[in-house]
C-alpha cells in the first residue's frame, strides 16, 4: 500500500516483509546439519564395516561444507550491500546539509558585502552537490 507513495531502501522492505532474502543463515544451518550427519554416517559406516555408508557420509559432509560456504557468501554480500546503502544515505545527507549551508553563507556574504564569504558559500554548495552525486552513485551500485 505505501510502497507506491514512499520510497524505502530495499533492505527495509525485506525486513518489513519479515524476511531477509540475502541472509545465508538458513544455508549455514543446513550445512552444519549435513556436515554433522555426514560425520555420523561415516562413523557408523566404519563401525559396521560399510564402505557405502562411509562414502555417503563423506558426500554429505562435503555437501554441508559447501552449504556453509554459500551461506557465508550470502551473508558477506548482504553486509556489503547494507554498508553501501548506509554509506550512500550518509553522503546524501551531508550533501544536502553542505548545499544548504553554502547557500546561507552566500546570502550572508552578499548582505554584509563580503565577497570572501560568498566564495566560501559557493565552494561549500559545490561540495554538497558533489556529495549528493556520490551518494546517488553509491546507491546505484548498492541496488
Amino acid at each position: 500500500m505505501w510502497e507506491g507513495r514512499l520510497k524505502f531502501p530495499p533492505i527495509f522492505i525485506r525486513i518489513w516483509n519479515g524476511h531477509d532474502q540475502m541472509s545465508g543463515t538458513s544455508d549455514k544451518m543446513k550445512g552444519y546439519g549435513n556436515e554433522a550427519a555426514g560425520n555420523i554416517k561415516q562413523g557408523v559406516g566404519k563401525l559396521v564395516g560399510s564402505e557405502r555408508l562411509q562414502a555417503e557420509g563423506k558426500f554429505q559432509e562435503i555437501k554441508g561444507e559447501a552449504q556453509q560456504a554459500v551461506g557465508s557468501a550470502k551473508n558477506a554480500a548482504g553486509d556489503a550491500y547494507d554498508e553501501a546503502a548506509n554509506s550512500s544515505t550518509a553522503d546524501k545527507i551531508k550533501g544536502h546539509a553542505n548545499t544548504a549551508a553554502g547557500k546561507i553563507k552566500q546570502k550572508i556574504g552578499s548582505a554584509i558585502d563580503s565577497p570572501e564569504m560568498e566564495a566560501d558559500g559557493l565552494d561549500q554548495e559545490a561540495k554538497g552537490n558533489v556529495q549528493k552525486v556520490v551518494g546517488d552513485v553509491k546507491k546505484s551500485f548498492g541496488n
